[in-house]
């Protein structure tokens, strides 16, 4: 049986080592090369280092959410199987993680079992959505009648990074620094994000990104 190299990000240390310990018995899984991550950032720079065979990631992290972090992969690295896990079972965080290529999506409250196969599954090529979300909205999404779920839709995936940053308090050098991009260059996404969703102060910015879920409350 081959045996897969995998990555769990999660900002949460106890559910990360959780994890690790439940998933170094799958008799898939390669015990040596089990990896972590404490956020989205963290998981991209890793997967650009060492592009291990399976991820699983967590929707909701700072500095960089799942969402953005899955999609930043599979722009690269379209062959990672990523399984998204979260507490969020409505439509449109499944939505969005689907439309950005993830493999599939668990709900946190899963049986060890339900990880283990949901694994499998997409190993060979198989979506897996939790039972008790939708099964119909892989077709939705095919059909193109998912809508305009997602207001972050007319935000690019740069501007949707920094949005969560702002959202999380950090200041404009510092979201600088983060990402390695100038001052200038940080004020400039602000104002069009701001444009872009005709939103004029930073408490607006904030109250959209818990809303759409960038951030928690």
């Amino acid at each position: 049986m081959n045996k897969y190299s995998i990555l769990f990000a999660d900002d949460h240390t106890l559910l990360r080592q959780g994890l690790i310990s439940l998933t170094q018995n799958f008799p898939f899984i390669d015990k040596e090369k089990i990896y972590q991550a404490a956020n989205g950032r963290e998981a991209v720079n890793f997967v650009k280092k060492t592009q291990p065979q399976l991820i699983v990631m967590d929707v909701s992290m700072p500095e960089m959410n799942g969402l953005e972090a899955v999609d930043a992969i599979k722009n690269q690295f379209p062959e990672i199987k990523v399984l998204m896990l979260s507490h969020y079972n409505n439509e449109p965080y499944v939505i969005r993680a689907l439309k950005a290529g993830a493999d599939g999506y668990m709900l946190k409250d899963a049986a060890v079992d339900e990880l283990q196969d949901g694994l499998k599954d997409i190993l060979n090529g198989i979506m897996y959505i939790s039972p008790d979300i939708d099964q119909n909205i892989v077709t939705k999404i095919k059909n193109g009648e998912e809508g305009a779920v997602d207001a972050l839709d007319i935000l690019t995936s740069r501007q949707r990074n920094i949005l969560q940053l702002i959202a999380e308090g950090h200041s404009t050098k510092d979201i600088a620094e983060k990402l390695f991009l100038s001052v200038k260059t940080i004020e400039a996404h602000r104002a069009n994000i701001m444009d872009r969703l005709d939103i004029r102060d930073v408490p607006g910015l904030v109250r959209f990104a818990i809303r759409v879920g960038l951030i928690e409350a």
